[in-house]
């Protein structure tokens, strides 16, 4: 069985318990803001403050209408004590952007996507953009939603799987795709840890309608596409 270690949050949903105090060496407070609203912070090793560097400057090199910045302080020795009332159960930020087919056309076009999601005070926050540049085989469009769902299980701790809700699209390639706004969508991020080297982040996707179940192994399909530019960075914290 599954054993989820960021518990699975719909925004009208379930509070978190309180966080236990954890103690830990040789890490360096971050926190990650961005335009969503939102902002993170926690402490983390040094190959996490790398990959945040990386999605952070992703989502400007492939811009899907979202931006943050991260910002870091001096390393501490103990996080997790009733001060640290920002902290949060796991997160996934990134972007870059992805080839998808053109179908009877042939060939390929590109997409931007934009994802920040994280547990805060018993809600998921953050956001999820699509964004199809000009000039390919397919006219150009944006999809803006909010996460509502975010899972990260003990068996495979580098994949986020979450579900968001549409707000809003341009041009007509979402809504023929099965995406229209007031629509929810799932998504699987896989965080490989190389930023722009092989192998590849990647992610899945598939449309939900009007079902608003928590997106995992049983409803979405696994990471299948190619971050063939950026980086998604996933944790547990």
């Amino acid at each position: 069985m599954k054993r989820p270690v960021v518990v699975a949050v719909f925004l009208a949903g379930l509070m978190l318990g309180t966080a236990v105090p954890v103690s830990g060496l040789g890490g360096t407070q971050i926190t990650l803001n961005c335009d969503d609203g939102t902002s993170l912070t926690a402490v983390v090793d040094a190959n996490t403050l790398t990959d945040l560097t990386q999605s952070v400057q992703s989502l400007i090199d492939y811009p899907a209408g979202l931006s943050c910045t991260l910002l870091q302080t001096t390393p501490l020795v103990r996080f997790g004590n009733a001060a640290d009332a920002a902290l949060i159960q796991g997160f996934v930020n990134g972007g870059g952007r992805f080839q998808v087919s053109c179908g009877s056309a042939g060939g390929t076009f590109w997409t931007n996507i934009a994802v920040n999601a994280q547990i805060k005070d018993g809600r998921v926050v953050g956001t999820v953009n699509e964004a199809i540049t000009d000039g390919q085989c397919v006219q150009p469009g944006t999809f803006k939603s909010i996460p509502t769902c975010l899972q990260i299980f003990s068996e495979q701790a580098n994949r986020a799987w979450v579900t968001s809700h549409v707000t809003e699209t341009s041009g007509p390639f979402y809504p023929s795709a099965g995406v229209p706004a007031g629509s929810n969508a799932r998504f699987s991020f896989q965080d490989n840890g190389r930023g722009n080297a092989q192998p590849y982040d990647m992610l899945g996707a598939t449309p939900a309608g009007s079902v608003t179940d928590c997106a995992d192994s049983s409803n979405t399909p696994p990471p299948n596409f190619d971050l063939v530019n950026g980086n998604i960075t996933v944790r547990q914290t």
